[in-house]
């Protein structure tokens, strides 16, 4: 029996799904409750019912999505809201998901009526390779059309996935210019895609203030490509000479485990960095820091936190702070504080996720909402220094990012309103106390230019 070790979020926002894993090779551990009601017999009784006396005789598709229902109504009920069951599909989903690649194309659809718009063509992916491009139209895959593509968008998104060098031919409708008259039909193509493994980014990295002397990494989830393209960013600028970073977590729900635990302890050179406390002996352990690798203390850290930080986040967050080796600055974060196990069902090529343990900060605090009670007393991190953001402030922020994470992907920005320098008050607080850190330290060293 497989079994991965998970710290899973599951945030109470339209459409939001976010998680953090740790993965641990190893046998599911025997255990089984006297005060544990499960009545095999009863179970039987209900399903010779269903297949003798329904009125009508369920197919096999209808019967296994009964089935698993029952798994996934077990599961939900469990006292917190983070117990799940995943079906192959979901499963399958999930496991590409935390690795943070696939095989494919590299590109991000919406429907259309014609087939599937590029909204987004990744640089340096098999697709931009090809020479395909952000606002053209994929109007056949291998010979299929994909009209109407909107009510199978899943099953065409499955047509362009597949093994690492395979080809997939696709026809294109390329995009028009902006000044072309009303009518013009789009220009045709045949392409040839040949497959490689896409790693869609999750840092995002600028050089920000006077003479970009400091570094800003925005990192969106941690998967296992993050920890590389942290490193690879934040070297950079401590090879650079900058003394001041920016981690942005604002609205990053989790991750994998071994990456948070990786990034903290780029910044923390010796003891623990997150606790886990569980029934099971397991469940119980510790992450602690290393020398190796750590930079230098005079590189100051500067965190960006809020609501949408959880999970992985706030285990990053919650060392930095307890250890005192950064500033977090923002709102409150979520208060996940929960540990799961993602266990796969032998031979099933499905899963169940389980809440097996709690885990602490450094500090040994836990600052655990309950999960069913959403509107008890706020948990998660308190930030050293609390700065609100207004509703049209957090509207503006959100489409900021939208349209720096299109441009990314080579699409057209959503929101041109919005100018590509603004800055939001969280952001910009965090500037202010760094330029302010800055100018004392030349002061100090006596580089600031003096009057006269």
């Amino acid at each position: 029996m497989k079994t991965t070790t998970v710290l899973w979020i599951l945030l109470p926002l339209a459409a939001l799904s976010l998680v953090v894993a740790l993965y641990v090779a190893r046998e599911a551990e025997a255990r089984a409750p006297s005060n544990l009601v499960w009545d095999e017999d009863e179970m039987a009784f209900v399903r010779r019912m269903v297949a003798d006396t329904y009125v009508d005789e369920l197919s096999e598709p209808q019967s296994r999505e009964a089935f698993y229902a029952c798994i996934d109504g077990y599961m939900k009920s469990l006292p917190d809201e983070y117990n799940d069951f995943l079906p192959p599909e979901e499963y399958k989903k999930w496991s590409e998901n935390t690795a943070g690649h696939y095989a494919g194309v590299g590109v991000r659809i919406e429907a259309r009526k014609e087939g599937l718009l590029l909204a987004g063509v990744l640089p340096g992916g098999p697709a931009a390779k090809a020479g395909l491009r952000a606002g053209e139209i994929v109007t056949t895959v291998d010979g299929r059309s994909l009209a109407e593509a909107e009510s199978a968008r899943d099953v065409h998104v499955k047509l362009l996935k597949g093994p690492v060098g395979s080809t997939v031919n696709v026809t294109v409708l390329g995009a028009l210019a902006a000044d072309a008259p009303a009518g013009t039909a789009r220009p045709s193509r045949d392409v040839t895609i040949t497959r490689d493994i896409v790693s869609p980014p999750t840092v995002f990295a600028r050089r920000l203030g006077p003479g970009a002397k400091i570094g800003y990494l925005r990192v969106t989830e941690f998967v296992e490509a993050t920890a590389v393209d942290f490193d690879h960013e934040l070297d950079a600028m401590v090879a650079a000479g900058l003394k001041s970073v920016i981690v942005d977590l604002r609205g990053n729900g989790g991750g994998l485990l071994p990456t948070t635990v990786h990034m903290a302890d780029r910044f923390i050179s010796q003891g623990e960095i997150v606790r886990m406390t569980g029934r099971t002996k397991s469940s119980r352990r510790v992450e602690m820091a290393k020398a190796e690798g750590t930079i230098p203390d005079g590189v100051g850290l500067y965190v960006l936190v809020d609501g949408g930080s959880a999970s992985a986040s706030e285990v990053f967050s919650g060392c930095i702070q307890d250890y005192r080796r950064g500033v977090l600055l923002g709102t409150r974060t979520y208060g996940k504080f929960l540990v799961q196990n993602i266990t796969e069902i032998p031979g099933r090529a499905a899963a169940i996720k389980i809440t097996t343990a709690r885990y602490q900060t450094p500090n040994g605090h836990s600052y655990a909402r309950n999960p069913k009670d959403r509107d008890g007393p706020a948990q998660g991190l308190t930030p050293d220094i609390v700065v609100e953001l207004s509703a049209d402030d957090k509207a503006k922020f959100l489409k900021s990012w939208a349209n720096f994470e299109e441009a990314t992907w080579g699409a057209a920005l959503k929101y041109p309103e919005v100018p590509a320098d603004w800055v939001d008050p969280q952001l910009q607080k965090a500037l202010d106390l760094i330029a302010g850190n800055l100018l004392l330290q030349d002061i100090r060293t006596g580089t600031e230019k003096k009057n006269g």
